[in-house]
Order: C-alpha cells, then sequence, then structure tokens
C-alpha cells in the first residue's frame, strides 16, 4: 500500500484527500519509483480545479517526483537507481553528487 494524494472531483483545497491505496504494478514501458520527495505545481492546481481538459476522477495528482526505481519490467533501469519525472513520466537519470545527496536526506 502506498499513501497519495487523491481528487475525486474538482473544487478547493478541500477536495485533496491523502488515502492509502494499493501500488500500481508497472507495465514493461513503465516504471515504478519508491517516492522521496513530490511536489504539486499549476499543473495539478489546474487540475484541482476542473481546467484540465479529458481529466477522469478520481485522479491520483503529483506528476514531478524524485526518487529510487522499485521496479523496472522492461529493463530500462536498475533497482534502486535514483531517478526524477516530470509532466507524467518522462525519467531522468540524475546524475549530479549534490543531488544525490539531496535525494537521501528528503
Amino acid at each position: 500500500m502506498m499513501k497519495a494524494a487523491v481528487i475525486y472531483e474538482p473544487g478547493g483545497p478541500e477536495v485533496l484527500k491523502l488515502e492509502t491505496i494499493p501500488v500500481p504494478k508497472p507495465n514493461n514501458n513503465e516504471v515504478l519509483i519508491r517516492i522521496k520527495a513530490f511536489g504539486l505545481n499549476r499543473s495539478e492546481l489546474f487540475t484541482r480545479q476542473g481546467h484540465s481538459p479529458g481529466v477522469k476522477f478520481p485522479r491520483v495528482l503529483g506528476i514531478e517526483a524524485c526518487g529510487l526505481v522499485e521496479e523496472a519490467p522492461g529493463g530500462q533501469f536498475k533497482k534502486n537507481q535514483i531517478v526524477a519525472t516530470a509532466m507524467g513520466g518522462m525519467v531522468r537519470i540524475v546524475a549530479s553528487m549534490s543531488v544525490f545527496a539531496w535525494l537521501y536526506e528528503c
């Protein structure tokens, strides 16, 4: 199980719910990341307010995050490799030692 910020309908900050949900199982073209830090930014604000066309509810928020690879069925990454994601899946390998140290302080 994992914690997630979930919304079931558009609205103000009160529609944000912190819930415990099942950990998703990644497909071959996906990577499961054990999140160490994430952000809710303007994109999530627009989604929460109902300004993101095509978004279906319920919705788990948080498209920018950093953490450790938990599982990569397609072999793209190694377990425990440090990664960051932005805009829903564009994973980048974190190479900077200063970022590396920061991740472990999260």
